[in-house]
């Protein structure tokens, strides 16, 4: 029964994806994170919710979770008010909302949650939506019991490997600061090759080639929740930059994302003399 109130808080919401874990199995992966105070004292559960926001657009220069406004607007603000329904429904209870500054290790969360499972590029990957999900998350001291889920895996065939262009991605393992993504979002001056790296991929922020590649996303919908499918932005220009409010990549100084609009320019130039 407290599931099914539950599972009635998030449809009013518009939340079709959620599942839950007991905290102990993620307590001793907690992230050291500023947020971490906000913790129910006496945390019992953890309630996962996704998020797809994938939009079917047809050209873009920035990563596909910047089309839509930053998601942290969105997500965090649609959570507290399914945690303000479960509170009028167990008042005696706690419940707080996280999404990304979070002390919850999210993707594994979700992939016990029993959501999707976890890639060899670090994604959840969930069977209808693939990896084009953001997560977010309800802690409470209300008790669920635990369930057994059949647990889907990554098929591992290497696919995201072979196609990061700067070898971030390892067998050995996932080395950010090489990420090309990571490079899109750094501040200050670039070295060569880090330029390099931005003028051999299409994009100005982010980099979404190890999930193109994948193929667990092939054949998944393309189409995410309505929330995001509005007030579109796949394609940044010079000039616009410094105007725009409410982005995935504003929480960066405009000058970020001028340098890599150039370098792109730049090199197109080259490409086309």
């Amino acid at each position: 029964m407290r599931a099914q109130w539950i599972a009635e808080a998030f449809y009013q919401e518009g939340v079709e994806l959620w599942g839950w874990c007991g905290f102990d199995m993620i307590k001793d992966m907690l992230l050291p994170c500023r947020n971490r105070s906000k913790l129910p004292k006496e945390a019992c559960t953890v309630l996962c919710a996704l998020f797809p926001y994938r939009s079917p657009v047809a050209r873009r220069n920035v990563s596909r979770y910047a089309v839509p406004p930053d998601y942290h607007a969105i997500v965090l603000p649609l959570l507290e008010r399914v945690a303000q329904r479960l509170r009028k429904t167990f008042p005696e209870h706690s419940f707080v909302a996280f999404a990304d500054n979070s002390p919850i290790p999210e993707v594994y969360a979700a992939s016990v949650c029993g959501l999707g499972c976890v890639g060899d590029h670090g994604l959840l990957i969930h069977p209808e939506y693939g990896s084009w999900v953001f997560i977010g998350e309800l802690v409470t001291d209300l008790f669920l019991p635990e369930i057994h889920r059949e647990a889907s895996g990554c098929l591992h065939c290497g696919a995201c490997i072979k196609s990061c262009p700067s070898q971030a991605l390892q067998s050995s393992g996932f080395h950010r600061e090489q990420c090309l993504s990571h490079l899109t979002q750094k501040k200050g001056a670039l070295s060569e090759k880090e330029e390099a790296l931005i003028q051999k991929g299409t994009l100005v922020w982010g980099c979404d080639l190890c999930q193109e590649h994948c193929p667990m996303n092939r054949g998944v919908k393309r189409r995410g929740m309505e929330a995001f499918q509005r007030d579109l932005l796949p394609v940044v220009r010079l000039g616009q930059v410094g105007s725009l409010e409410g982005r995935a990549f504003c929480w960066r100084p405009p000058s970020v994302l001028e340098r890599n609009l150039r370098l792109l320019e730049r090199n197109e130039r080259k490409s086309n003399p």
